[in-house]
């Protein structure tokens, strides 16, 4: 079983370092290692500086396409096992922050997805700032909670977002610059990831494929 879990972890990472590459970076490397325990089965840590003396804590990459210093930061990782059925790559946590220093210490916002989660949506983004809404709700609440304290739901296990819609806001948004042709390189690799997660759907919802079937008349 870990063959096959390594195996597609590796790929795993060879596709994010591409994309990564590809698109808004250079030089970064995206390691897979087995984690040491885990409570879950075998699960590998993907993320850059990721070695056998650490498997388990990614280190920071500049967005960058060239020498010029760079103005933000990402601190990626991936926690990836096989699902219950030992057959397919299923993501168990994944970490995406989006920082203005290498230490880490200025986050701008982070995307999270916690598979296990029950106290709040498993898939979320959380956003660092000033909110004079809700500091003027939390005049009225007993549970005051600042902006970077709320988990903003976006799409769930299923539909969650992937990098390359984090890669595609950091360009549009200009917090990163973008190779010539990053466009498509972002296109192939949502596709992908829809594609999969779609499949994926389909095996835990037989019904549903089913009923739409046969209301092709297939």
């Amino acid at each position: 079983m870990i063959s096959d879990l390594s195996k597609q972890a590796y790929k795993f990472a060879r596709e994010l370092q591409e994309t990564l590459n590809g698109t808004v970076c250079q030089h970064v490397r995206i390691a897979a290692v087995l984690r040491p325990r885990s409570a879950v089965g075998p699960v590998f840590t993907l993320g850059h500086g990721l070695s056998a003396a650490n498997p388990t804590q990614p280190t920071a990459f500049p967005l960058r396409i060239d020498q010029k210093k760079p103005r933000s930061w990402m601190n990626l990782s991936f926690q990836v096992r096989l699902d219950d059925e030992a057959d397919f790559l299923t993501v168990h946590l994944s970490y995406c922050g989006i920082f203005t220093d290498e230490a880490l210490e200025t986050c701008l916002l982070h995307w999270d997805y916690e598979r296990e989660k029950d106290k709040y949506t498993s898939a979320h983004v959380q956003v660092y700032g000033t909110s004079p809404a809700l500091e003027a709700l939390n005049r009225s609440n007993d549970h005051k909670r600042s902006l970077d304290k709320l988990h903003i739901p976006v799409g769930g296990r299923r539909f969650r977002p992937c990098i390359e819609d984090v890669i595609e806001f950091l360009i549009t948004e200009r917090l990163a610059e973008g190779r010539e042709g990053w466009e498509k390189r972002v296109e192939e690799g949502r596709n992908r990831y829809r594609r999969g997660q779609l499949l994926a759907a389909m095996r835990r919802n037989p019904d549903v494929v089913e009923e739409y079937l046969e209301s092709r008349g297939e």
